[in-house]
Formats: structure tokens, sequence, C-alpha cells
């Protein structure tokens, strides 16, 4: 049996255990203690800043920042006011009566239609009690999800205490509770999807992934990465998926609504500034930060979100193990779309479960350091924010991008190995299934 060079834990016949060196700075135990500090001190801060009456935060700001959006468009749908659904002078005055005591009540009116008709239901609720049920859905939607992943990921099955610990101390998820965000309603969709893959029905992958459409640079976004894979079925459903659900908000909030949310997606490129006044966790923000010239670096953004596209689609179409394919097509969503704030981040949720996974499964230990040096940098990007800008993009931006790279590398040094391999041992180590 070959040695393994240098200290490493003991792996007993018949077990799968991740292979880190004891001196690393990411043991296991090491691991399992980060993720409990940092979910005990992430909730417990998140805790006492909500323990105050009122949707006033003892920081001064509104309890959910943006679900008050969320909550003035619900209102509206559920009164029929349709035409101050892109109204933003209504919707400042009907937000300023809900939280007087905050200055956060100015938001762009550009959400679509069908976001509107679905917090119409907790509009009728006072804004605490439909805060409390709207995070109990992304709790629940969360949660889900991480079962979901984990019950695929069997290799995951004998690290249940580091799993459960990841999961809560996640800045993701933190940060979509503290933003009351919809991104739990996207990682729903991409997972589906990723499951919908894992069985072969690829056209329902992509009709989860048209759902996406109530964010439509997400639905773009995924488009084109699978448009790049040449998956014909998964972009045919992604189209059926968006289209039928525009359809059905056009019969239920009229015509008239959807030219007016038509017309604020038309004036996105002139207000991008107000939507994003920090720079976000994408490529475009990346180039946007570092590069003084808009055209330079809108030029830029595109050769590089093509790059990310191409290497993206090479990975998928690989016959390297499904964690590893399936990572590189989430990565490269994220990283190609114009607009990702710290709350989407929850959508590498799915990556971490396949990648360490496929960790705790593969005996490749050439990257392995570096591999989970950069998860651990993405996970904690989304908590980053008060860090100046051109640091915390670090995290996110350059670790996603570089993890899309190593994946390449990975597969392409396994292809090279497989070619000296007798072609029954090829298809056995590249096809071995994760679930």
């Amino acid at each position: 049996m070959a040695k393994i060079p240098g200290p490493r834990w003991h792996v007993p016949c018949g077990r799968t255990v991740i292979v880190i060196p004891r001196t690393s700075l990411f043991t296991l135990t090491r691991l399992r203690g980060y993720a409990t500090v940092l979910a005990v001190c992430m909730w417990t801060i998140w805790v006492v800043d909500f323990s105050v009456d009122g949707p006033i935060d003892r920081l001064g700001k509104v309890k959910g920042t943006d679900f008050l959006h969320f909550y003035v468009t619900g209102s509206l749908a559920h009164e029929g006011r349709w035409e101050q659904l892109y109204d933003a002078r209504a919707q400042y005055e009907r937000a300023s009566v809900v939280a007087p005591a905050s200055p956060d009540t100015v938001f762009v009116p550009v959400e679509s239609p069908q976001m509107s008709l679905l917090f119409a239901p907790l509009a009728v609720h006072r804004y605490a009690v439909a805060l409390a049920m709207w995070l109990a859905v992304i709790i629940v939607l969360y949660a889900g999800c991480c079962v979901m992943m984990w019950r695929l990921c069997r290799e995951l099955g004998e690290h249940r205490y580091l799993v459960v610990a990841s999961c809560l101390a996640f800045p993701g998820l933190y940060s979509v509770v503290l933003h009351g965000q919809l991104s739990c309603l996207g990682l729903a969709c991409v997972t589906s999807a990723l499951i919908a893959l894992r069985r072969g029905w690829t056209l329902t992958a992509g009709l989860a992934l048209g759902l996406l459409v109530f964010k439509p640079h997400w639905a773009v976004a995924a488009g084109a990465v699978f448009f790049a894979a040449r998956e014909w079925r998964v972009v045919a459903g992604t189209v059926l998926g968006a289209v039928a659900q525009l359809a059905l908000t056009s019969v239920v909030v009229g015509s008239h609504v959807m030219a007016a949310y038509a017309r604020a997606l038309r004036s996105l490129p002139r207000i991008a500034a107000l939507l994003e006044p920090q720079p976000g966790d994408s490529l475009r923000s990346f180039f946007k930060l570092l590069v003084p010239s808009e055209p330079v670096a809108l030029a830029l953004y595109g050769a590089s979100a093509l790059a990310t596209m191409l290497v993206a689609s090479r990975i998928w179409r690989s016959r390297a193990p499904l964690e590893i394919r399936y990572a590189a097509i989430v990565l490269a969503m994220i990283l190609i779309s114009p607009h990702v704030g710290a709350y989407d981040l929850v959508l590498l949720a799915p990556v971490y479960f396949l990648l360490a996974n496929w960790l705790a499964r593969s005996g490749h230990t050439s990257h392995r350091a570096v591999l989970t040096g950069l998860l651990c940098a993405s996970f904690i990007a989304p908590i980053c924010g008060g860090l100046p800008p051109l640091i915390r993009i670090q995290l996110s931006v350059s670790a996603m991008a570089a993890l899309v790279i190593l994946l390449w590398r990975i597969v392409n040094e396994d292809e090279r190995s497989a070619r000296l391999l007798p072609a029954t041992s090829h298809v056995g180590v590249l096809d071995q299934p994760f679930a």
C-alpha cells in the first residue's frame, strides 16, 4: 500500500474520510469549531438586533430592509392598485407609513409583478407579522434545499455535525434573512434543477431554471450557461418555464402592468448605480471596480463572461465526476450574472455540498488544500460587507473564478491520467456517480 507523505488522519478500511494534513488550518476538527463559533456569533447578533418592538431594529434600520419593498408592493397588489406598482413616489409614501422612523424607505420599483402577487397574502398582516412569516418561509426553503442536496451526497453522511453546523453558519443564509430577500426562491429553483439533471430529466431541469424569471438576469444567466454547454433541452425548458410564468402573470395583472414592467426593465442601464450603490459579487462588478473606464470595464466583463461559459461548458461536457460538473455550472451562473448581491451567494450552497462530497470520496490530493481554501473564502464572503470593496470582492468573485479554473485544471489532469489507464478503468473512475 502506498504511503501518504506527512502526518495525516488515519483512514480505517471501509470508511470514507476527508484527508487533510493535520497542520492545515482546515482540519475537520477546526472546521467544526469555525462553523460553530460563526453560527453562534451571527445569530446571536441577529437576535439582539431584532429583539425590540416595532419595525425598526436596534441600529435604526427597518427590519428585513428589502422586505419593506416587497411588503409595500404586496399591499398594492392586495388592494388592486396596479397603477402604483411602478410609481416610486406612491411606494415611498406607503413605506414611510409602515416604517416612519427609518431612512431606508426609498426603493426603485423594478421588481417583477409576480413578486407583488407572491407577497399580497402577507400584506394583510402587520409588518412585523408578515416579516416573521416570510423569514419562516426562507428557513423552510433553505433547510429543504440543504436536505435534498445532503441526500444526494452520501459521503457526507459520516460528517453530520459539520454539515449541520456549516448550514447554520453559512453567511449567505444570514444575509438573506437580514435583508428579507428572495434568494432562497432562486436556491430552490437551482436545487430542483440539479436534482432533475441527476435523474436525467433535462427538460424538467430547464423548467425549474425558467422559474428564475422573477429575477430575469438569473434566468438569462442560467440559459446562457446551458446554451454554451449545448444542452438544448435544458435551454428549451428554461424558455418554456419563463414564458409560462410571465404569461400567467400577465393574465392576472393585465397587459398594462406588464408594459410598465417592461419600461422599468429598459430603464435599468440608466439607473444601475441606484440599484447597486456598492460593488456586487459578479464579474461585472469586479471589472467596474478595477477599471475606471466604463466601456473598457464592460468589454472586459463580456469577454470574461464568455470565457467563463466556455470553461464551464468544457467541464460540463467532460467525463468528470458529476459533482465537479454541476458545481462548475452553478459557479458560472453566479459569475456571469450582471447583478449579484451578498444574499444571492446563498446559491453557492449546492456547490459546497457537491465539492465536499467529491473531496470526501476522491483520492485526489494534489489540489485539496487550495480547493478547501477557496471554498472557505467564498463561504465567508457574504458577511464581509464591511470590508473595503477591493478586499471583499477577492473573497467572492476572485475565489469563485479561481474555483472554476481549478475545476477545469482537475478535469484536464484527470483526463490526461485516464488516457494512460485501461479503458474499463477510465470509465469507472470518471463516471462514478455521487448518489
